[in-house]
């Protein structure tokens, strides 16, 4: 009986060792963090917004309506309006393993909408 209890003591310490092992190895996936946060500055046109805009027929009303006000207006010297709705996208996120190994990153893109328009029609519209 001796020899059985060992035997016995032994498979319970292996199983126990795995255990722990697995829980090292698989459980830490528990305290992985992540986090990510993503924002807009400015306005952002979206495409399907300003894919109705159509040379020659919509009005400056229309544009105001929609896309609200520009972030900056200028008259151009043959008399047109020029109009940019400018936006910045700025995505953060950040992650970290067990708490030990962390990281971080930022990244900013942006662009910008323009119209141009004559007496109050729209004669130019694109985007960078």
């Amino acid at each position: 009986m001796t020899s059985d209890r060992r035997r016995m003591g032994r498979g319970m310490r292996a199983t126990v060792a795995a255990a722990m092992l697995g829980i090292a190895a698989f459980g830490s996936g528990c305290l992985i963090s992540q986090h990510s946060n993503e924002r807009y500055t400015g306005t952002y046109v979206s495409e399907p917004t300003f894919s109705q805009i159509q040379t020659g027929v919509t009005t400056r009303a229309w544009i105001l309506g929609t896309l609200g006000e520009p972030t900056t207006k200028t008259t151009l010297e043959n008399g047109e309006e020029l109009w940019k709705w400018q936006y910045a996208k700025v995505k953060q996120s950040s992650g970290a393993v067990l708490f030990i190994f962390g990281g971080s990153s930022t990244s900013t893109e942006g662009g910008s909408a323009y119209v141009q328009m004559r007496d109050g029609v729209v004669t130019k519209a694109w985007r960078t």
